[in-house]
């Protein structure tokens, strides 16, 4: 699914769309350049879930949950994270697949596995005048 966002409030809705679909158990994987949109996005995407907590980056926390809408939201960021973390340490592992739905950006930091189902991949790419190309589909994991 392809999507020509002109501004922060379409893609937002683009994520408020695509949760009505989400059931638990759902991973998305977020994929983009600093600054593409991903946690405008996730934004979008727990707004849609009737989440009241706003989102914001979890960089420094790594996890950030967002509970009481229709499905909880396990925001993942893995920016700052080295592909040879002893990934026995982190609870990551432990949320593939949770109850609620899980999302990651940066995910090629995370050596997997992943689970087979239920996985879609977003791709983020910036371009001018605030405008964002969204990609999503279902993984090939």
């Amino acid at each position: 699914m392809s999507f020509l966002s002109h501004n922060p409030a379409e893609t937002m809705q683009h994520a408020c769309d695509f949760s009505a679909q989400c059931t638990p158990g759902t991973i998305i994987r977020l994929h983009g350049t600093l600054g593409a949109g991903k946690t405008t996005w996730v934004q979008g995407f727990v707004s849609g879930l009737g989440c009241t907590t706003g989102a914001t980056s979890p960089s420094f926390a790594l996890l950030h949950e967002y509970r009481g809408g229709r499905l909880d939201v396990f925001h993942w960021d893995l920016y700052r994270l080295e592909c040879d973390t002893d990934w026995s340490v982190l609870d990551l592992p432990e949320h593939l697949p949770s109850n609620g739905v899980t999302v990651i950006e940066w995910s090629g930091r995370y050596p997997g596995p992943w689970p087979t189902e239920n996985i879609w991949d977003l791709h983020i790419e910036p371009g001018t005048n605030n405008q964002r190309s969204l990609q999503l589909s279902p993984a090939n994991t």
